[in-house]
């Protein structure tokens, strides 16, 4: 009978398969150092992506916040502005009181009987100095003040006899209130 010996057949299939499996774990492994490599490269590009973005986004926001910092200066300004309109507007609207205040005044007073020599007058009082004729004179002139409907709690703070130029008058204080009621 012939005897084959196969042992070395064996051997060699086992050399085989060892030899086998040692190409595909190395292929693998360099497979997975190819993969690791790309996939490494594609996200540091990503990384360098999102930082020039970000990079971006803080000049805008540098950008953003210059303009902010101008805004709240023009808002001071214009606030400053508007104050300025409001006490202009404020004059304008108080320019005409002096002047009628005046005039109304000038109607009230006894012609050829009295003076007035000072006037005193903020937005709600009136203090007036003068010189009557007479008690009487100065009386009259206080009802028509009462009347006039522009003064108010008329009241005579002093009246004291005084020689002017060598006649005898009345020297008299009267304060009232602007506006009628009170």
């Amino acid at each position: 009978m012939i005897r084959i010996n196969l042992l070395p057949f064996r051997a060699e299939r086992t050399k085989e398969n060892v030899r086998r499996q040692v190409s595909v774990f190395l292929l693998s492994l360099v497979l997975l150092i190819v993969v690791l490599v790309t996939l490494n490269g594609y996200l540091a590009g990503q990384v360098e992506q999102l930082q020039d973005r970000l990079d971006g986004i803080r000049a805008e926001i540098k950008v953003y916040e210059e303009r902010a910092r101008q805004v709240e200066a023009f808002k001071k300004e214009l606030e400053e502005l508007n104050k300025k309109i409001d006490v202009v507007n404020q004059l304008k609207a108080h320019r005409k009181y002096p002047p009628e205040l005046l005039a109304d005044l000038t109607d009230l007073v006894v012609p050829g009987r009295m003076q007035l020599t000072r006037l005193n007058f903020s937005r709600t009082q009136v203090s007036m100095e003068g010189l009557a004729m007479d008690n009487e004179t100065v009386a009259v002139f206080m009802r028509r003040l009462e009347r006039s409907g522009r003064f108010s709690s008329v009241r005579l703070s002093r009246s004291v006899q005084q020689v002017v130029q060598g006649v005898e008058m009345k020297s008299f204080q009267i304060t009232c209130r602007v506006g009628g009621g009170n």
